[in-house]
């Protein structure tokens, strides 16, 4: 065990994006395991990753990195400063600093990291022309009060709350302020790298599966907003996970059903309150068939793009 541990925030639903975030690949390489090595590189023992959304397959992924893993199951109602808290329960007590990033953070400099690292303060951040950033350090005298935190503003709210003094730490580095909420923003931060290696992004298979009857009703967001369905029992909370209105869910719902001919989800009374709600039988198996068809095309999908672009792996 190391003096420094890394704490890997990783449990959203990517919902503006339309892709997975930490898995989108930057210059041949996932997100996540670029945020992974990154803390790896800076001595960081044990690396603790909080996964929520799509954990099993985040896991999978980073198996081999020897991380540890802790599962948000509520991350469809919590927000990020909740994950931080889960994965501080899981720091050593060895480790006196904590190296705390999102997963969409992919291209810190190694200098930035060491210039965070070598700065004193219960609360390091990066500034980038006067932008804060990740990663942040953590000192551990401050994560008995984050621990016991409970109001909002998320981490810079529980920081000035609690009247943490905060070190920040002038920096060249435009990756410590570009993440990927947007497909704009992940085209933005392509375009860095492009321009920190002089070199083009690898060739990647851009691929969209989607269901068509009379118009195109059904892809991956209408299949991540069933899964939330699914998980929360709740439409009104799949909404509110997706950042949607009510009434566009209720849009969204009342197109499948009209182009399939059939219901996928039961009503229940709740009014503004959203209720209960759950698929239908035909709902469900709709969604089953959508992920495996989906899986079935990406594989097959890949193979073909490797023989046309031999040497362009994705």
């Amino acid at each position: 065990m190391a003096e420094l541990a890394g704490l890997i925030l990783a449990a959203g639903v990517s919902s503006r994006m339309g892709a997975f975030k930490p898995m989108l690949p930057v210059d041949g390489e996932t997100m996540i395991r670029r945020v992974a090595d990154m803390m790896c590189r800076a001595g960081a023992d044990p690396i603790v990753v909080v996964t929520g959304y799509r954990g099993q397959e985040l896991e999978q992924h980073l198996a081999d990195t020897g991380a540890r893993f802790v599962r948000n199951t509520h991350y469809y109602e919590t927000q990020m400063l909740d994950s931080l808290l889960l994965g501080l329960e899981h720091i050593p007590a060895q480790a006196q600093r904590v190296l705390v990033s999102p997963a969409d953070i992919p291209l810190v400099e190694p200098e930035t990291v060491a210039a965070l690292l070598a700065a004193d303060g219960p609360f390091v951040r990066p500034l980038y022309h006067q932008s804060p950033g990740h990663p942040v350090v953590l000192s551990r005298n401050i994560l008995p009060s984050l621990r016991v935190y409970s109001g909002s503003g998320g981490l810079k709210g529980a920081v000035t709350a609690l009247g943490i003094p905060i070190t920040d730490v002038p920096v060249e580095d435009q990756g410590t302020a570009l993440d990927s909420d947007t497909r704009d923003e992940y085209a933005a931060l392509l375009k860095y790298r492009r321009r920190q290696t002089n070199r083009p992004q690898r060739l990647q298979l851009d691929l969209q599966v989607c269901l068509q009857a009379e118009t195109s009703f059904f892809g991956l967001r209408s299949a991540q907003f069933l899964e939330l369905i699914q998980t929360t029992g709740s439409m009104l909370s799949a909404c509110q996970c997706m950042h949607m209105s009510y009434s566009k869910g209720w849009g969204m719902i009342n197109e499948m059903e009209r182009q399939l001919g059939c219901p996928v989800l039961i009503r229940s009374q709740g009014g503004s309150n959203g209720g209960g709600s759950s698929l239908t039988e035909q709902g469900a198996a709709l969604l089953s068939a959508y992920r495996k068809l989906q899986e079935d095309v990406q594989s097959y999908s890949q193979q073909a793009f490797a023989k046309y672009f031999p040497g362009k792996p994705s």
